[in-house]
């Protein structure tokens, strides 16, 4: 992962967090192929399944199309200087940076196959045994985890996945964006 100018150490910590959201959320699509057995010869490439939901990565500096900075601070607390985006998904994902030029919250919607698949990643995120529900207006339903990597929150609606991400270990925090946010991205 290439750093950008002015990231401090807790943004490659969010950004690995975020690796391995995208890994649960991707159910580890593709899988393993087994071992060929003794004496066959492989004439082609082995097929790779591409991931299910992109990675996604602060690129460039820009204006999250569905949430502003002010807006972040307001629901974090935490003085927010700058957002940067990749808008290779659509909507953007969104990365918000604090004053030392760190992540401490990142917001991305994602599109998948059908409302069963969106639900199952919201499940294979936010465990409802590891998890508080959550619920959001326009009928976003999922839960919010709080760990060593900070507070996420997984909510689907139809076929759209809505993860919001904060450094922070307050649950509250990812609630309240995904209050702002929900009804923004429904369409």
């Amino acid at each position: 992962m290439r750093k950008p100018t002015g990231m401090a150490p807790d943004t490659l910590a969010l950004g690995a967090t975020s690796a391995i959201l995208l890994g649960v959320l991707a159910g580890c699509g593709g899988g393993s192929e087994p071992a060929a057995e003794m004496g066959t010869i492989r004439t082609a490439p082995v097929e790779t399944a591409q991931p299910e939901l992109p990675p996604v990565q602060p690129v460039s500096e820009g204006d999250c199309p569905y949430l502003s900075v002010e807006e972040v601070t307001g629901a974090s607390g935490t003085p927010t200087d700058e957002a940067r985006v990749d808008d290779s998904v659509d909507p953007a994902a969104c990365f918000f940076y604090d004053a030392d030029g760190a992540v401490h919250l990142t917001t991305t919607v994602y599109e998948v196959s059908s409302s069963a698949r969106a639900g199952e990643l919201v499940t294979e995120s936010a465990p409802p045994d590891a998890s508080e529900p959550a619920e959001a207006e326009g009928g976003w339903g999922g839960g919010v985890t709080v760990g060593p990597a900070g507070a996420l929150a997984v909510l689907a609606r139809d076929n759209r996945v809505l993860a919001v991400q904060s450094t922070g270990d307050d649950a509250a925090v990812v609630r309240g964006v995904v209050e702002i946010v929900a009804p923004r991205v429904a369409d």
